[in-house]
């Protein structure tokens, strides 16, 4: 039976402090490759254009052949071009670039991605765009992210205070959602039974991932440090087959056939 992987970037591939392949994953990638094993890079990323995000990670010495991020779908997530945004400059401009035109008076959608630097402010005027707003959508459902050793609330999180505020339900484009995970798995013409997910999110990434009947393999290398952080908070059924150090001890197991 083939087997295949959907894998994260930031704190599984990349770490989330120095920006570099976090140790196994440059060899991870490459025995994916020489191996003829079907993969997915799966990334939430919203802080440069695919093509240039996936470069700077070959750059890096991650040889990926197979990539998909929230911008590889968003037009067929976000059909209106008039939105009420929010984000880094770069995930604005990126936008723009779509054609989509950022006004905050004449909108019909409310676009969330993430930033570190958020203030109340800024979830206020959130707030009031999203009462207006005819739809709300959430780039992607990270948890939390992590940044220079801290922990910052992720889009899913803020999607989650809006909701509650104004009693509106809203839509994913990146991970965890069907559509997102449904297209990279398209890439690599197995079923979601056949597919591990590998990701340093339970959250954010492998609930919904195992929501698929895909299995999940969690790695403490980003925004979990240690198991007993998310495991007290699952089910029998939520805890994930595999729990890695990092992607080095998740290529030992691959060689071993037990994963």
């Amino acid at each position: 039976m083939t087997r295949g992987f959907f894998i994260d970037v930031q704190g599984t591939l990349i770490d989330d402090i120095n920006k570099e392949p976090i140790n196994g994953a440059c060899e991870f990638i490459d025995f994916l490759n020489n191996e003829n094993i079907p993969y997915v890079v799966i990334t939430n990323n919203t802080k440069e254009k695919s093509d240039v995000f996936l470069e700077d990670l070959k750059i890096k010495g991650l040889k990926i052949k197979n990539y998909i991020d929230p911008f590889s779908i968003l037009t067929e997530n976000l059909k209106s071009k008039k939105i009420a945004a929010f984000g880094t400059n770069k995930f604005l401009e990126v936008l723009k670039s779509f054609g989509y035109e950022i006004d905050y008076e004449k909108f019909d959608t409310l676009v969330v991605s993430i930033k570190k630097d958020y203030s109340n402010e800024d979830y206020a005027n959130m707030i009031e765009c999203a009462i207006k707003a005819k739809e709300l959508i959430g780039m992607h459902e990270t948890s939390t992210y992590s940044k220079n050793g801290k922990r910052y609330p992720g889009v899913g999180a803020i999607m989650h205070m809006i909701k509650f505020a104004v009693n509106k339900e809203y839509k994913v484009v990146g991970k965890p959602s069907l559509s997102f995970y449904d297209k990279a798995r398209e890439l690599t013409s197995l079923d979601f039974k056949d597919i591990t997910v590998i990701s340093d999110d339970m959250i954010g990434d492998l609930l919904g991932a195992l929501k698929l009947d895909m299995s999940a393999c969690l790695v403490l290398s980003g925004k979990v440090r240690a198991k007993e952080e998310v495991l007290n908070t699952l089910s029998v059924e939520e805890i994930p087959k595999n729990i890695c150090k990092d992607m080095s001890e998740v290529l030992e197991l691959l060689k071993k056939g037990e994963i």
